[in-house]
């Protein structure tokens, strides 16, 4: 769970080449009005406000955010790959570098996002409210599951199956560490969930309020750089201790990797990239008509 967040361009490794890529953005119109359609039941004029508005961005995210991707993603093929291996300081260098990726990525879709819920009525808001709570609900069954072993034996799991999906196929030597170095790091799960339900609370009781999309748009920009501030003080304690551990584990597990996972990596990068650096060409080419 926290690698996708620390590598945040390292999700789209997940599919299978280049192609996949090409396939997602080219679907991206599509697959993007379906999920914000579910949310709640949006009018005429709202829904073309929508395509509008993700026709702009996507034009607007191959011009100037994959750029961004592609440097970040030859800076993680670097750290990887460095003699000496990766740091803690390396890992944090990269956390916000990831964060600051995340934040040029959805900065332009705050203020389109807080006009179109600002013009909610009280039907679409209830139809929001309960979009959130039967999908947080399904998180905690997710997430939640079972006693604490359990929940800790699941994410290791995932963990497990998260770096095999980078670096390809782990020995059964590489798989028991790292499941052992998951084990052991602090539970946090619950926070995470709790803090996303804090945020979905406040943006309905704002929607309810009537209030305005700047302060809508103010809302969004505190999920996106002040996200503690939806914690309770235990909550974030869970979370930063979770996270620092994380930072420890993911220097572990690099160490663990071979010359021919490090490879592995450094390959899917190198397609990406190249996917991208076409999607931005032909961005720049259609500008330039």
């Amino acid at each position: 769970m926290y690698i996708t967040k620390l590598f945040i361009a390292l999700i789209l490794l997940c599919c299978s080449g280049c192609s996949m890529v090409s396939l997602g953005y080219n679907h991206a119109d599509w697959i993007l009005r379906y999920w914000l359609n579910d949310y709640t039941s949006f009018n005429t004029a709202q829904r073309e406000q929508i395509r509008q508005e993700i026709d702009d961005y996507l034009h607007w995210h191959r011009k100037n955010a994959l750029p961004g991707y592609i440097a970040f993603l030859q800076n993680v093929d670097v750290a990887v790959n460095q003699q000496g291996g990766v740091t803690v300081g390396d890992v944090m260098r990269l956390r916000a570098e990831s964060g600051r990726l995340y934040q040029l990525t959805m900065e332009p879709m705050l203020q389109p996002a807080a006009h179109i819920l600002s013009t909610l009525n009280s039907e679409q808001i209830t139809d929001l409210a309960d979009t959130f709570a039967k999908r947080d609900s399904k998180q905690r069954k997710l997430m939640l599951k079972g006693s604490e072993q359990e929940m800790l034996d699941a994410r290791a799991e995932r963990d497990v199956e998260l770096v095999e999906k980078l670096f390809g196929s782990l020995d059964d030597e590489q798989e028991k560490k790292i499941t052992g170095m998951s084990l052991r790091i602090p539970f946090a799960s619950r926070a995470f969930i709790e803090q996303r339900e804090a945020k979905h609370a406040k943006l309905i009781a704002l929607l309810k309020d009537k209030a305005g999309e700047d302060q809508i748009a103010a809302l969004f920009r505190q999920w996106m750089v002040a996200p503690e501030t939806f914690s309770t003080p235990q909550q974030q304690q869970t979370i930063t201790a979770y996270e620092s551990a994380m930072n420890e584990m993911t220097v572990q597990i690099i160490a663990l990797l071979t010359a021919r996972q490090k490879r592995h990596l450094t390959e899917k990068i190198a397609s990406i990239n190249d996917d991208f650096k076409k999607l931005n060409a032909a961005a720049e080419a259609a500008s330039a008509k």
